[in-house]
């Protein structure tokens, strides 16, 4: 009891009390909660809903896969490619140029900025449409907007649609995307992924055959019983690699589960937009009914 004594907690209780009474329990909140449930549903019907659509990948390399593999240069060389970070290799992939590239030679630039053409020549000719903004940006420093999509277009739309994330230590990797149009965001995601995944293994094909080739023209010339046999085995693991890139298999990663999408759309949250504009306006109207009671002690 000395500790509610020394503090007055019962008197600063009525004070608090009264406040309420006095500015929060009127007709004007009752009012404040009605215009902020309008307010509510304008924002809630110009809102754009946006699914959650994502995949849950594994890597489909470990080190652990690799060390059966065998001994000697072969073993050597698929433990190196297995020990290297595949998340960071993948995601690189994902958002390279020569991806974009190549998804927009499939005609996925058509599908997201143009009008759905599978026509090679309409590829290059979907026009932009520049915003008022942009155009009198460009008049007045003295640049020129590009009149038409590309390939980099689709680039930036992959690195803000589709985003891989992985947690510490963990061999899962979920790649997802937010969009409105849930058929589209599943078709869009697994095509990245897919394509992804062909891409790495297309470039470790090709790099494979060079190695073969220069390796042949430096056996051909070696006198060196040692320096011959190292080459030789260099070709036969460059050959195996070859051999298990070229199949339908994935390289980089393999489905868990495949792109999938919410039932109910992640944002807006209509409740969370009711409460916050409730509070809001409580708020405003409580300000405001203070601010005439004491507006002559105030200013």
């Amino acid at each position: 009891m000395s500790f509610l004594k020394k503090y007055n907690i019962v008197e600063k209780f009525k004070i608090i009390k009264q406040f309420f009474d006095d500015h929060a329990l009127k007709k004007s909140s009752l009012h404040a909660v009605g215009i902020s449930l309008i307010a509510s549903l304008i924002v809630i019907q110009f809102s754009i809903p946006q699914f959650y659509v994502s995949a849950t990948l594994r890597e489909a390399q470990t080190a652990g896969d690799q060390r059966n593999i065998g001994g000697g240069e072969l073993g050597r060389i698929f433990k190196s490619d297995a020990g290297s970070n595949v998340y960071d290799q993948f995601r690189s992939n994902m958002h390279s140029y020569v991806l974009a590239q190549r998804m927009w030679n499939q005609g996925w630039g058509s599908k997201i900025f143009g009008n759905g053409t599978m026509d090679e020549e309409y590829f290059n000719t979907i026009p932009k449409n520049h915003t008022i903004g942009q155009k009198a940006g460009a008049f007045l420093l003295g640049y020129d907007l590009f009149e038409y999509y590309s390939a980099h277009d689709l680039q930036a739309f992959i690195k803000a649609k589709a985003r891989p994330t992985k947690e510490v230590k963990a061999t899962n990797i979920v790649v997802y995307v937010m969009d409105q149009n849930k058929d589209f965001a599943i078709d869009f995601l697994n095509a990245v992924i897919l394509e992804t995944d062909r891409y790495a293994k297309e470039h470790l094909i090709i790099k494979s055959k060079e190695i073969i080739a220069e390796t042949y023209k430096q056996l051909a010339t070696s006198r060196n019983s040692s320096i011959t046999s190292a080459l030789a085995d260099t070709i036969n693991s460059e050959f195996y690699k070859i051999a298990s890139l070229e199949n339908d298999l994935p390289y980089h990663i393999y489905f868990i589960d495949p792109p999938h999408s919410s039932e109910y759309p992640v944002t807006p949250k209509v409740s969370s937009i009711i409460f916050s504009n409730i509070i809001i306006f409580l708020f405003l109207s409580i300000a405001y009914s203070f601010i005439q009671k004491n507006k002559e002690d105030l200013w």
